[in-house]
């Protein structure tokens, strides 16, 4: 985003430009009613000139400063890239650790409840054939 000023300063400047070499142009936006008359002849000068104009924005374009600005622009983007990827790993990795440290407590409070069931059915079993013991003995 911080090219794009750039962009919109050079392409204002190369209409102020075109408006300060044209004199018939000028006296006409001069002579213009209102504003919709004046984008009209300022259209119809910037068709018959487009071409001109054209080739004076590809070599601006073309130019060592712009191609430098350009390359700086690319590389700032690659880093901001490169900067967004390291942190949604990170994020990643956290996520990844918290899960894992999640599933570790799951599976350690199973293993309890697993202990305390086998403990307690230990127990019932244990008293149910105390009771049956004793029922037996007093059926012989």
């Amino acid at each position: 985003m911080k090219r794009l000023p750039l962009l919109l300063g050079t392409l204002g400047g190369g209409l102020a430009g075109y408006l300060f070499s044209n004199k018939k142009l000028r006296e006409k936006l001069s002579s213009a009613k209102d504003a919709e008359a004046a984008a009209k002849l300022l259209g119809e000068h910037l068709q018959r000139d487009g071409k001109k104009l054209a080739k004076q924005i590809q070599e601006f374009m073309k130019s060592e400063e712009v191609q430098e600005q350009i390359s700086k622009a690319r590389s700032y983007a690659e880093k901001k890239v490169e900067e967004a990827k390291k942190e949604f790993e990170g994020m990643l990795d956290s996520g990844t650790k918290k899960a894992t440290k999640a599933a570790k407590k799951g599976a350690t409070h199973a293993r309890k409840a697993v202990k305390k069931t086998t403990a307690n059915a230990k127990r019932t079993a244990k008293k149910t054939a105390r009771r049956m013991k004793a029922k037996v003995r007093k059926l012989s």
